[in-house]
């Protein structure tokens, strides 16, 4: 693909609906449980003399304080030779974030839910800019995902144009653009229609109890700006364990069926895909690959996994008077 297609592709927006999915919506009050790799967005993996490679946990939004990262993390990322990210910005890929969240068995959300509360999730629907039209033909699991979701969803700035001057893209696209302009081979660890099967291909029952529960929460609606806020701090102190155990805080009254699609459908089995995907680069050495921060921590998130592969981690961003085994003497500053 080359540069200039790249730039001008409308699939720069595409991450913004399903890459929050149950990945960044940590605005529960969670309980502090220890967990490995709690703590740090930006790692050094090493193993063997070959060179260093470099894992970025992102934030799969466009605010300023989090677009900082991309400064902090150019200098390796210009150097290196392969840029991994979790979907990467083609049309094919945006074309089917557009299909598979539209359902086509004839009937809409209208027809599913009661009027009181079709109304309710119709107000979260308008609170994060989606017109009706669109949002009441959505599948049911793309619904739900909206609902828990709904500090997080950009809404119909999706449909604008790049070039736009009030578009800004999300780190993760703004990353891959930096690899592009310096030439490096850029390689998607997922794709969008399988990634999707891991949580639509479900009885519809569970998502519409599941809507039923999220709308009765009132702080779906009155605390939208609140919780971003909230999230985003939570990102910018680094704490990916807060981050970890506010889902699995958030996930301890659900059926064991959400669970399966939140915690090891939508985290754990994708960590260990992206492992996997990302080893050819960590075998050559010279890597960068840039996820969603919540991929990182945890039992089975993606550092353990190498770690348990024989590889080393080191923070690369640990503050100056910050004692952990993970911090390498010479690091960068906060």
């Amino acid at each position: 693909m080359s540069i200039l297609f790249h730039k001008k592709s409308q699939t720069s927006k595409l991450r913004t609906g399903l890459l929050f999915v149950f990945l960044l919506v940590f605005t529960g009050e969670a309980v502090a449980n220890e967990v490995p790799h709690g703590k740090g967005l930006f790692w050094k993996i090493e193993k063997g003399d070959r060179k260093p490679s470099y894992l970025l946990g992102t934030m799969h939004v466009s605010d300023k304080r989090v677009l900082k990262m991309k400064e902090e993390v150019k200098p390796y990322l210009a150097e290196a030779w392969i840029f991994y990210g979790e979907i990467v910005d083609t049309y094919r890929e945006y074309r089917e974030y557009i299909n598979i969240r539209y359902r086509d068995d004839g009937k809409t959300l209208e027809d599913d839910l009661s009027e009181e509360l079709y109304e309710k999730a119709l107000e979260v629907a308008k609170l994060i800019d989606i017109k009706e039209k669109r949002f009441k033909n959505f599948e049911l699991w793309y619904v739900y995902e909206l609902m828990n979701g709904a500090p997080w969803y950009r809404g119909d700035d999706q449909e604008k144009e790049d070039d736009e001057d009030d578009y800004e893209p999300i780190l993760d696209s703004q990353l891959e653009d930096l690899a592009y302009e310096n030439h490096l081979k850029v390689k998607a660890l997922e794709e969008m229609r399988p990634r999707a099967i891991l949580i639509n291909d479900r009885p519809k029952e569970i998502y519409l109890e599941a809507i039923e529960r999220a709308l009765a929460n009132t702080d779906v609606i009155e605390d939208v700006e609140a919780e971003r806020e909230s999230g985003i701090q939570v990102y910018l102190d680094r704490d990916t364990e807060r981050m970890y155990n506010e889902l699995e805080e958030d996930l301890k009254d659900e059926p064991a069926e959400i669970y399966d699609i939140e915690k090891v459908a939508m985290l754990d089995k994708r960590n260990l895909n992206m492992v996997n995907g990302m080893t050819p680069g960590l075998v050559r050495g010279n890597s960068f690959t840039a996820v969603g921060a919540l991929h990182l921590p945890g039992e089975k998130g993606i550092l353990n996994i190498l770690v348990q592969r024989g590889y080393t981690v080191s923070r690369m961003d640990c503050a100056k008077d910050e004692k952990s085994s993970f911090c390498p003497e010479e690091t960068l500053t906060q």
